[in-house]
């Protein structure tokens, strides 16, 4: 498949959890997620435990969804990483 020939990337919304305080947040919308990896990949090297996703193209089920299934708070985008890209 050629570079023209890929189909556009849909942009989606991604979970960033922390999961010392119990607290997640929905980033994006985003057509990339390295930049979030790779801050919770440094937030890990500080003794965090930050992880991303899962992710989806619609917010409000991602976010509820989660919520749901992990029992944790929700808050502002930004509030658990900022990447630096």
């Amino acid at each position: 498949m050629t570079p023209e020939s890929k189909p556009p990337i849909e942009p989606f919304f991604l979970i960033i959890a922390d999961f010392d305080r119990r607290h997640f947040c929905v980033e994006g919308p985003m057509i990339d997620d390295g930049p979030w990896k790779r801050a919770a990949g440094r937030a890990r090297e500080h003794e965090r435990s930050v992880q991303c996703g899962p992710a989806s193209s619609d917010r409000r089920s991602l976010s509820m969804e989660y919520q749901r299934e992990s029992g944790f708070g929700g808050c502002p985008p930004g509030s658990i990483l900022r990447p630096r890209e």
